[in-house]
């Protein structure tokens, strides 16, 4: 099955947890969020359920509180979209739901930090540099970099949102044999230039 579709692009967290590691969200949704009540009991019960359902999915990436706590801001995210869903309507158009994926892809990259730092102290640091520029340790990249992070973050949302209503499929067929080609090439090169130092795999923390 595909398990990440362009999540970046995703218009709230609602869609964004639709293609975002879908075999796992699917497996919360059926296995945690239904069975919790879903949105067959009212709407308190059903905000109770995503709370609860988000804070295991956090609990489920590693026993820390830093992976709960990214669990509880994705809840929060989803409670606040559903009451602001019943509030407000509007016609989505290619404009407002730039905006609007934009909004997503912002707070979901502050979710992130709490995932990846290893303890809070370490997250809040991160946070107050992103906001302020300024925050406690060395500085570890220029502003050189800085920018390249930040070009490549815009185009890797920009992608995203385009593919929202494509496939890779569709993609490479009207792009011709050439071109895709030229296409993959250019990214193969770029990942053999750009392959870093390796490092354990997150998840061996649990």
């Amino acid at each position: 099955m595909d398990n990440f579709l362009y999540p970046y692009g995703s218009i709230g967290f609602s869609e964004f947890w639709r293609r975002w590691h879908i075999s796992l969200s699917s497996w919360l949704r059926d296995y945690l969020y239904i069975p919790l009540g879903g949105n067959r009991f009212g709407i308190t019960r059903m905000y109770v359920a995503l709370m609860l359902t988000m804070l295991l999915g956090g609990l489920w990436h590693g026993a820390a509180w830093t992976f709960v706590f990214w669990g509880f801001l994705h809840g929060t995210y989803l409670v606040i979209e559903r009451m602001l869903r019943g509030k407000f309507s509007f016609e989505l158009n290619w404009w407002n739901g730039l905006i609007l994926a934009g909004l997503t892809y912002t707070l979901v990259n502050f979710t992130w930090v709490f995932f990846r730092a290893e303890d809070f102290t370490s997250a809040w640091n991160i946070i107050t540099a992103m906001l302020t520029g300024f925050g406690e340790g060395e500085k570890v990249l220029g502003y050189f970099d800085l920018t390249k992070v930040f070009v490549l973050s815009g185009i890797l949302f920009l992608t995203h949102y385009y593919m929202r209503h494509h496939t890779v499929r569709m993609v490479t067929s009207s792009a011709g044999p050439w071109l895709t080609g030229i296409g993959w090439a250019i990214m193969v090169f770029l990942i053999c230039i750009s392959h870093g130092q390796g490092e354990q795999f997150i998840y061996f923390q649990f």
